[in-house]
C-alpha cells in the first residue's frame, strides 16, 4: 500500500471515532455534550446529547434513559424557560429523532474503514464511495445540529437564558470536514497507483 492510501485510510478512521465521540454524548457521556443550557440560579446545568439528556447539579448528574427522540421542549420549560408553542414543541421533538443520523454515520464510515484497510487497488475505490456517503450522514448530522440546537439556543437566549454549543457539535463539524478529505484521498490513492503500475508496466514492456 501506497503512503497516500494509508493517508486515506487514516482519515476514514479518524473521521470514524469522531463520530463515535459524537455519538456517545449525553445521557451516555455528560461531558460530551451539542448544547448547554445553565437553569436560572446556575444551580445546574442540562447537557444536551444525541440520544437523551442529563442534568449536571453539583457532586451528581441525573441522566435520562438513552432512546431515540426526547422531548427537549418539555425540558427546557422544565428549567424555567417560557415554553414553546405546541407546534414548536412537536417540531423538535420530531428532530432529536434524526439524531440517530449521527449513529448511522459512525457504521457507514465504520464499514468504509475496514473496505480501505481490507481492500487491494479497485477495492480502495468502493471504500472511496463508501467514505462519502458516510460524508453526507455526517453532513446530514452537523445542518440538523445546528438546527435543532441552534433553534433552541436562540429561545433560550431570547427569554435571557444562557445557553451555548457543546464540543459535540464541533466534533461532527471536525469529522464531516475529515471524511470529505477522506473519500477524495482514498479515490486520489487509488488513480495515481493505477497510473504508476501501467507506467511500471510499460517501462518493463520496453527493456
Amino acid at each position: 500500500m501506497s503512503a497516500p492510501l494509508h493517508a486515506g485510510t487514516f482519515l476514514i478512521f479518524s473521521g470514524m471515532v469522531l463520530l463515535i465521540v459524537a455519538s456517545i454524548s449525553a445521557p451516555t457521556v455528560s461531558k460530551i455534550n451539542f448544547l448547554q443550557v445553565h437553569t436560572a440560579n446556575n444551580a445546574s446545568t442540562v447537557n444536551f446529547g444525541t440520544l437523551g439528556y442529563c442534568v449536571a447539579n453539583p457532586g451528581e448528574n441525573s441522566c435520562t434513559p438513552t432512546g431515540v427522540g426526547y422531548r427537549i421542549a418539555d425540558e427546557i420549560q422544565a428549567v424555567g424557560i417560557d415554553a414553546f408553542s405546541r407546534a414548536k414543541a412537536v417540531s423538535l421533538h420530531g428532530l432529536t429523532q434524526g439524531l440517530i443520523l449521527h449513529q448511522i454515520g459512525a457504521g457507514i464510515a465504520a464499514i468504509a474503514f475496514l473496505m480501505a484497510l481490507c481492500s487491494h487497488r479497485i477495492g480502495y475505490l468502493f471504500a472511496s464511495a463508501v467514505a462519502f456517503i458516510a460524508f453526507l450522514f455526517s453532513l446530514a448530522a452537523l445542518i440538523l445540529d445546528f438546527v435543532l440546537f441552534g433553534s433552541v439556543r436562540s429561545h433560550v437566549r431570547d427569554d435571557n437564558g444562557s445557553a451555548k454549543f457543546g464540543n459535540a457539535i464541533w466534533i461532527v463539524l471536525a469529522a464531516t470536514i475529515v471524511l470529505f478529505l477522506a473519500s477524495i484521498a482514498t479515490c486520489f490513492a487509488c488513480v495515481t497507483a493505477r497510473k504508476r503500475r501501467r507506467s511500471a508496466s510499460t517501462k518493463g514492456a520496453t527493456y
